[in-house]
């Protein structure tokens, strides 16, 4: 049963600070969300003390950042948040640009830092499709160039294996560990999306092209289809999935909800539920809170789950 606790978009950070950092009373001033900005998507760094925030298009970035008590808006030329990636020791964030020449799209694959400063470039502008996956350390991080996984070290050193690769390719779903050759875990029948897993691989769930959701738990080597639903986020304890489920016209989204899959008991409970709002783009603050976008408005909640 999940109990619903809502917090404000205004109070998000401190909240997320709060269970991070203590159980004790409230001592920091909350930073305010920009009230001209409407966002869509929630990006929090594993040590949940950065949160990335973009809008529908994907053409902004801004980075709560609660190490140094600042917010940055990323000003990179370009910039396409899609699928951005935080690094394992939260400092960097994979980030592609995009743009147009001689009327074709073209794609550069680069690094910044956690206080939105630019860093490296992984690739430069190409024609070739670049998609950002993970980091398996601090400084090895993987992309798919078309349909080739490219592995890089941003010291030029030995690559790190501190964590599983799982990723998809079309229909397929791979798991890599090392150097070698990856492992096939599943063959879906159209093309796989939105993959996520738990710390060491142990729990993946992804979308499948059409809105249903697979849940792959290795250790148990079951298999469960949810039927229903897009963007799968596993939670940080690797025992719950959030994920969302939308309703549209044709043109644009009518209805949205979002509700967490419980890798224990099965069940499916809603998180939000609110026939008033669409609720979209979970992902998972804490093991005990998830976050949200109230949609088209572009506020952001939080629920707790306890």
């Amino acid at each position: 049963m999940i109990t619903r606790k809502v917090i404000s978009q205004f109070f998000i950070i401190i909240i997320l600070k709060n269970a991070l950092f203590s159980q004790s009373a409230l001592l920091i001033k909350p930073e305010i969300l920009d009230s001209e900005r409407s966002y869509f998507s929630i990006l929090i760094s594993p040590d949940r003390s950065c949160i990335a925030l973009t809008n529908s298009n994907y053409t902004t970035l801004e980075i709560m950042n609660q190490r140094i008590s600042k917010n940055v808006k990323v000003s990179i030329p370009f910039m396409n948040a899609f699928q951005a990636k935080w690094s394992p020791d939260s400092d960097k964030l994979l980030l592609l640009r995009s743009r147009y020449d001689n009327k074709r799209r073209t794609n550069s694959l680069i690094v910044i830092n956690q206080e939105g400063e630019f860093l490296e470039t992984i690739m430069d502008f190409t024609t070739q499709n670049l998609y950002p996956l993970e980091w398996t350390g601090n400084n090895t991080l993987h992309y798919l160039s078309e349909e080739k996984l490219i592995t890089y070290n941003l010291e030029g050193s030995d690559n790190e294996w501190d964590y599983p690769l799982v990723y998809a390719v079309n229909n397929k779903l791979f798991k890599k560990v090392n150097q070698h050759d990856p492992e096939l875990l599943y063959t879906a029948e159209n093309t796989i999306l939105n993959v996520s897993s738990s710390k060491y691989g142990n729990l993946v769930a992804f979308e499948v092209y059409g809105s249903n959701i697979i849940i792959i738990d290795n250790l148990k080597m079951v298999t469960t289809d949810l039927k229903t639903g897009n963007a799968p986020k596993v939670s940080p304890n690797g025992k719950m999935v959030t994920f969302m489920v939308l309703e549209d016209d044709g043109y644009q989204i009518t209805l949205g909800d979002v509700y967490i899959w419980d890798a224990i008991t099965k069940e499916i409970n809603a998180v939000g539920h609110n026939p008033e709002l669409i609720e979209m783009n979970p992902v998972w603050a804490s093991d005990e809170l998830v976050s949200y976008i109230i949609y088209p408005e572009g506020l952001i909640e939080t629920v707790s789950i306890k």
